[in-house]
């Protein structure tokens, strides 16, 4: 379909460069606001849910808007259509820059998810275009998902100086910036050519595209928010998850009385299709647990945050790994089965590793060990197995298979913060409760200890108040202990899921079909 696209002068080293050009910009904003929580919390004046739900609308807007962007993919030349969602990103950007009320931020946050899809749908589909061997999409879609695989911690690593030496604001000037040698290039290196009849823009399915969207935007608030104000006790959360459902209802109904649907629903029919959604969903879970063990980093261990971005290599390394292992097994036609197990017991390493890790104090070095496994673990386990869903479907329900899939790991993340605030706001509060019982002036062991703390703190130069001083390290150390036993809980649990997966897997059939089916299914536009 995109064959020719390129005049003749320009090498194939330039196109690439152009493809990734045109692709990273997008990816750097996907995790933008959570490279560092407090500094976008506190530029917005927000807290730091909110600051989750920024990054949980981004991914909404993708979700909601990736079936309908396949109509405007197909109605549009590329070279227009590249210059047109550069052109709104970049404005877009522009618009996050000036604005500095959070409620007109959301707005533009889910926009901003509506243009990343478009950006997806067409790198992916260029991608498929420059390889000419029939392996084509299992090597585009690991260069794709191992880029978006990458790009949490590799946004870490690119925002963490910027963050530290400019202001928050700047960071989306540079952002738009970071658009204009891509949108030049594309402009001076493509032609102006269409190669297939264009789908004309009528009877776009908007409605369902909007039930879908609210959908996914409710069950992310809910997840962000619930826990803050005990789930349903609050009738604000009552009647979010009221509409949510409602909503769900009309979707579904709606795809049973259309003749050309939103989404397949015939797909969940499949039981394989089904078991590679619950494979899915659960690394999506796991694969976000990594956010506490940079929290351990920065509360426990003391890393600035320019350091816990340098340390974040080790986990984009794991991720590379697993991604190029993951793609030489499928080349070579080994089991799916195969390459969960070696996933998810890199991930149950990964979390029984970092649960005998956490302690009241330690050392960074010890750690990148870990880091690696969590990568290599998610790097083998997401490719094999978007591939195998899409699969496991007939080929004209590709591309909702696709799309559902594309959800999953969206209901994934934000399962993932509702679990993270729960065990964060309860477990931890139950946590620092216990320790703070054993700490009463009444108990003779801490009246002992803490005359141990004042006499210590004399020794080292303190003259005044030695006491509340002690007092003061108690509390902090107190507090720490509590983040500590709340991030072993939420691991214990990580790693139960994980042998659960495990057990699940080894009892199932090989799984060796979906390569023969790989060839018929459309998993791109192109």
């Amino acid at each position: 379909m995109v064959k020719g696209i390129f005049k003749e002068w320009v090498p194939e080293w330039l196109i690439k460069l152009i493809l990734f050009s045109s692709l990273m910009p997008s990816m750097v904003l996907f995790f933008l606001p959570g490279a560092n929580t407090n500094v976008t919390a506190g530029f917005y004046g927000a807290q730091p849910s909110d600051v989750q739900f920024l990054i949980i609308l981004f991914y909404a807007g993708f979700v909601g808007f990736y079936v309908l962007e396949r109509r405007f993919f197909l109605y549009f030349p590329i070279k227009q259509y590249y210059i047109i969602f550069n052109l709104l990103q970049l404005l877009n950007c522009f618009l996050m820059y000036s604005i500095t009320d959070i409620s007109w931020v959301y707005g533009l946050r889910f926009f901003q998810g509506m243009l990343f899809a478009s950006a997806v749908n067409l790198s992916i589909s260029m991608i498929f275009s420059r390889l000419k061997s029939d392996r084509a999409k299992e090597v585009s879609y690991a260069v794709f998902f191992g880029m978006l695989l990458c790009s949490s911690p590799f946004n870490t690593f690119v925002t963490a100086e910027f963050i530290d030496s400019f202001n928050f604001d700047q960071l989306y000037l540079y952002a738009a910036l970071s658009f204009v040698p891509g949108l030049l290039l594309i402009m001076l290196s493509m032609r102006s050519i269409r190669h297939i009849r264009p789908y004309p823009l009528f009877s776009l399915d908007w409605a369902s595209c909007i039930f879908y969207s609210l959908v996914i935007v409710s069950f992310g608030y809910l997840m962000v928010y619930g826990q803050e104000v005990y789930w349903f006790n609050d009738q604000h959360m009552l009647i979010i998850l009221g509409g949510g459902l409602a909503l769900l209802i009309l979707f579904i109904v709606r795809q049973m009385v259309l003749r050309r649907v939103y989404v397949h629903l015939a797909i969940f029919k499949n039981r394989n299709f089904l078991l590679g959604l619950l494979i899915l969903y659960m690394m999506y879970i796991e694969r976000f647990s990594l956010t506490i063990s940079n929290q351990y980093l920065v509360q426990v261990i003391q890393l600035d945050p320019i350091h816990l971005s340098y340390i974040q290599w080790f986990n984009i390394a794991g991720i590379v790994a697993g991604v190029l292992g993951s793609l030489y097994w499928m080349l070579g036609q080994r089991p799916v089965k195969w390459i969960w197990i070696s996933g998810y017991c890199c991930l149950l390493l990964f979390h029984q590793w970092m649960f005998f890790s956490f302690e009241g104090q330690g050392n960074d070095v010890h750690f990148w060990i870990p880091l690696v496994l969590h990568g290599l673990g998610v790097g083998l386990i997401m490719v094999p197995t978007i591939l195998f869903c899409i699969t496991s479907v007939s080929p004209q329900l590709g591309a909702s298979a696709a799309a559902v899939c594309l959800a999953i790991r969206y209901l994934g993340y934000t399962s993932s913060i509702g679990l993270q605030n729960f065990f964060k706001l309860f477990e931890y509060a139950q946590h620092q409760q216990v320790f703070r019982d054993q700490t009463e002036v009444g108990n003779p062991l801490f009246r002992e200890y803490l005359q141990q703390e004042s006499v210590s703190i004399l020794q080292h130069g303190l003259q005044y108040k030695e006491h509340t001083a002690a007092l003061k390290l108690v509390a902090e150390r107190v507090k720490i202990q509590s983040f500590v036993r709340y991030a072993m809980d939420y691991y214990e649990i990580m790693s139960m899921i994980s042998i659960s997966i495990l057990l699940l897997i080894l009892i199932s059939p090989s799984l060796k079909s979906m390569y023969k089916k790989l060839g018929k299914n459309r998993i791109s536009p192109a």
